[in-house]
């Protein structure tokens, strides 16, 4: 009795109790890449101007 092939359902249970749950399934329409979709944020309050940064970075 010991080698009869197990069948189908005794071989899930058995792979089961071995290695646990199989996680649920990614369908491929679950891994479409989103795009960012907001436009890009004003300037900071705090950010300098033009003159106040050609003041701040001219070489010399």
């Amino acid at each position: 009795m010991e080698n009869e092939p197990m069948t189908a359902e005794e071989a899930e249970l058995s792979r089961v109790e071995r290695f646990g749950a199989l996680p649920p399934r990614v369908r491929p329409d679950d891994m479409v890449e989103l795009a960012e979709t907001r436009s890009a944020q004003g300037r900071p309050v705090s950010a300098l101007n033009e003159d106040e940064q050609a003041i701040r970075y001219a070489a010399g």
